[in-house]
């Protein structure tokens, strides 16, 4: 089906109706989404395979799926809706004479001191870009910097496989401390290895929701020796430190997690191999532009 004469660009209608029947692979319901009839989505979707030269749809009976092109295809396009929308937003932004506009997002279990001074100093170095904030999970955190919905995002932990198109600049390194509910038998020593968690039920952030912080603990405790025997999940930071109060188990955390609960636990600083966190800025290399004067101020920190 390749054609080398075919010069087309794929319009947004184009573009926009092949994203819609990628979410189910059913041609009715998505012309219902669309509020179109079923005939103008296929023609559409034929019009747009001719203009790629590939098949992008495989069709067998009833079923649909995508081709290996159409895979590609649909890694490469479903950036472009929101890429399209903040082109927009910025022409009627910058017609009106307004600010432009950073969108970053943060694991707030990490806002701490050095994070807001970061804020702080941007906001003074910049004046004229205004900072939009948003604090998730983890997971959604580096699934918005990948289709663009945000320019970047501060993680607490590297992920262990970046999504295609993504980089990362490692800005500051915090050592991981101990959390104990009051009481505790460790509560006394000055500092703790992994090899006394040993037996521990440690309290975490949901693997869904923070699949590299898990990984993390689970390379760090088989680096000392030892495996995560028993473990309580929870959907926040502030979730795992109530845990931690309530004598439900342990958390490792660094000290900008535990803003006003410090006092309510007991808490010892854990040394050895692997026990300080490295925390990373997540962006599109694509973005650079829009994020450079927030990675030159990173990168006058950074611990690489």
């Amino acid at each position: 089906m390749h054609n080398e004469n075919v010069m087309n660009i794929p319009t947004h209608k184009q573009v926009v109706f092949f994203l819609e029947l990628c979410r189910d692979f059913h041609f009715s319901q998505a012309a219902g989404r669309l509020g179109v009839a079923q005939p103008q989505l296929s023609r559409s979707i034929r019009e747009l395979e001719a203009i790629v030269g590939e098949r992008l749809f495989s069709r067998e009976g009833r079923r649909v799926g995508l081709t290996s092109s159409g895979e590609v295809f649909l890694k490469e396009v479903y950036r472009l809706p929101a890429i399209l929308s903040r082109a927009i937003q910025g022409a009627r932004r910058a017609a009106a004479g307004e600010e432009a506009i950073l969108r970053l997002g943060f694991l707030g279990a990490l806002m701490g001191e050095d994070l807001l001074g970061v804020f702080d100093r941007f906001r003074r170095e910049h004046p004229n870009t205004q900072l939009s904030l948003v604090d998730l999970p983890p997971v959604e955190l580096a699934r918005q910097v990948e289709v663009g919905e945000l320019d970047g995002a501060f993680l607490g932990v590297r992920p262990s496989t970046l999504p295609a198109g993504l980089a990362y600049l490692e800005w500051k390194e915090e050592p991981l401390l101990a959390c104990l509910p009051k009481g505790h038998a460790l509560e006394g020593r000055k500092r703790l290895q992994v090899k006394d968690l040993k037996g521990e039920t440690l309290v975490v952030l949901a693997t869904r929701l923070a699949p590299s912080y898990r990984e993390f603990l689970d390379d760090l405790f088989s680096a000392a020796g030892e495996r995560i025997e028993e473990v309580r999940e929870t959907n926040g930071s502030d979730a795992m430190l109530s845990m931690v109060v309530a004598g439900c188990g342990v958390a490792l955390l660094p000290r900008s997690a535990l803003r006003g609960a410090a006092e309510r636990l007991s808490v010892v600083p854990l040394q050895g191999k692997g026990t300080r966190l490295r925390e990373v800025f997540l962006y599109r290399p694509e973005a650079r532009d829009e994020v450079s004067g927030l990675l030159k101020l990173l990168s006058r920190r950074s611990i690489v």
